[in-house]
């Protein structure tokens, strides 16, 4: 639900919005700071911006994102600290992930594929899996070092970009989700049964282990396999690697790693449950499936909210079941099941989700980033619906409706009456329509007769001919509240126009009152509202004019 295109506006009246800047002072209508940690967070994201004209650092800070993005964290630091982590578990594993992450990078580089996607890892993190799976399944292999399985990693990683390129661009055509981790599942499935099935003597993969043992469960070794299922989404099975891992997690979003943990927490509950081998519990098998599937349900896919942690919570216990249905049915084909599980509960909680609960809003798939984002926008865009609800009932009722004016305090309410001073130039403590014209043109504002008219009009919310100080005040402040957290009100709009028409409908903003837990619009609102916009569609501009002078 973009703004209206700039051809559009040519031919029609500014927006409110835009007109009232045009008596805004900048020192009152600057935005406020985000948050300390978002701010850490864009200035990583704008490292991609410095480092554009600088090729060589430019390429290893987006193959470190492509790290980093197999399990949503889109940070250098974070890629670089999982690269050592996979050192950490061994040389042979860390060098192989390193040709994976490489070689489907420079894949994509080769290809000229799409440079926003490129440069946030988006063809990385498949690659790193691959290459890190190699190494796994042929720890024991026969000569480790020769050239054959660096040239295996190599090629296989850069199968999964040609598979992201076209099955995958298919795929979020088709279902507006990405494929996640099935590229890796695909390219890493085929060469295990390469290596398997067909006779050829440059790979002998290590023989798979039949674990069966049920010792009692130790609590000690239970609480240090939360980490270990961290590191299990890069196939590691050592607690320090894994600690690397969740603590590469926790530095860019303490919530994802908090909400990975309690995902890998039910990982293990439902392998206890099941009576899995006490043994494939403590190695993390169980958990990351959970993590994967816990992180993107509950904070990267949707907007973190009670709501989505509990979808998430079902979710990460359902992968981690399947996650074990299949790895007994692919153990009989001496294969292993990967992260299949994840990629198949998420999509599948994704596309049923759609039909079944549709209050829950997802994130537009290029607003993806970290879930304190996400959550920063979903309490935005809950703060200004819950205020416009009430704004509904008491226009509905002819009461007066200046919450935000008469809840102001004594500094902001100061900056208000110096700007209505401005205005009011023969002192009467009110604001005419001459007096307003006056004003815009001494600050060389230049607007057109309609468009002063729609200006002052709304304004002047009683319709007595004359602009009052709380009136004005009032507007200006829904306007400043708007403005202020419009990028995050408007990207947290976006998924809501389902059908991309680019209005809103009764049953759209439904859900998007719903999505933050009011109740759905009664007859009388409905008939109100309609009458207010003329039955004509409520286009995104229209919207933003409702919240401000309903």
């Amino acid at each position: 639900m973009p703004p209206e295109t700039a051809s559009s506006k040519s031919l029609e009246p500014l927006p409110l919005h835009e007109l009232l800047s045009h008596i805004l002072l900048p020192r009152f209508s600057q935005a406020a700071p985000l948050a300390q940690w978002i701010a850490i967070a864009g200035t990583l994201q704008d490292l991609n911006q410095r480092l554009e004209r600088r090729p060589l650092l430019d390429f290893f800070n987006y193959s470190l994102r492509g790290i980093g993005q197999v399990i949503f964290v889109n940070n250098p630091i974070s890629g670089l600290l999982i690269l050592i982590a996979l050192f950490l578990q061994s040389s042979w594993v860390g060098v192989l992930s390193a040709v994976g992450v490489l070689a489907s990078t420079l894949t994509a580089v080769a290809l000229r594929l799409d440079r926003t996607s490129l440069r946030n890892g988006i063809f990385g993190y498949n690659g790193i899996l691959v290459g890190a799976a190699i190494a796994t399944f042929g720890a024991s292999g026969n000569g480790l070092w020769n050239g054959a399985w660096l040239l295996a990693a190599a090629l296989c990683a850069a199968l999964t970009t040609l598979l992201l390129n076209t099955v995958g661009t298919w795929f979020v055509s088709q279902f507006k989700f990405p494929p996640l981790t099935l590229p890796f599942v695909a390219a890493t499935l085929l060469f295990l049964a390469i290596a398997l099935w067909l006779p050829q003597p440059f790979f002998t993969l290590a023989p798979s282990s039949s674990v069966t043992s049920h010792p009692p469960l130790d609590w000690l070794h239970l609480a240090k396999t939360l980490p270990i299922g961290f590191g299990q989404v890069f196939l590691m099975d050592r607690f320090w690697s894994g600690l690397l891992v969740l603590l590469a997690v926790a530095l860019c979003t303490p919530l994802g790693a908090l909400v990975g943990l309690g995902g890998g927490l039910l990982g293990m509950v439902a392998g206890m449950v099941l009576g899995a081998a006490t043994d494939t519990i403590y190695a993390g098998l169980w958990s990351y499936n959970a993590v994967l599937t816990a992180i993107a349900i509950s904070g990267v896919f949707y907007a973190p909210s009670l709501r989505s942690f509990v979808v998430g919570g079902g979710a990460a216990l359902l992968a981690a079941v399947l996650g074990g249905a299949l790895s007994a049915g692919f153990a009989r084909l001496q294969l292993p099941a990967l992260t299949l599980s994840f990629c198949l509960v998420t999509i599948g909680v994704f596309l049923v989700l759609q039909r079944s609960l549709p209050s829950l809003v997802p994130v537009a798939l290029h607003a993806i980033a970290s879930p304190e984002e996400h959550r920063q926008r979903f309490v935005v865009s809950k703060r200004i619906m819950t205020q416009f609800r009430q704004q509904l009932a008491s226009a509905m009722t002819g009461t007066p409706n200046n919450y935000l004016f008469a809840a102001a305090p004594d500094a902001i309410k100061k900056d208000l009456e110096y700007m209505f001073n401005a205005i009011d130039t023969d002192f009467s403590n009110t604001i005419s329509a001459v007096e307003l014209a006056e004003h815009l043109r001494q600050v060389k504002r230049s607007i057109s007769d309609e468009e002063l008219d729609i200006l002052f009009a709304s304004l002047d919310i009683d319709h007595n001919g004359e602009i009052e100080f709380a009136e004005f005040g009032e507007l200006i402040l829904r306007q400043r509240r708007v403005m202020t957290n419009y990028h995050d009100f408007l990207t947290y709009f976006i998924p809501i126009d389902a059908n991309g028409d680019d209005a809103i409908s009764i049953e759209e903003m439904n859900v998007a009152i719903a999505s933050v837990g009011e109740r759905p619009f009664s007859k009388d609102e409905i008939t109100f509202l309609q009458a207010r916009i003329g039955n004509q569609p409520l286009s995104w501009n229209r919207f933003i004019e409702m919240l401000l002078v309903t």
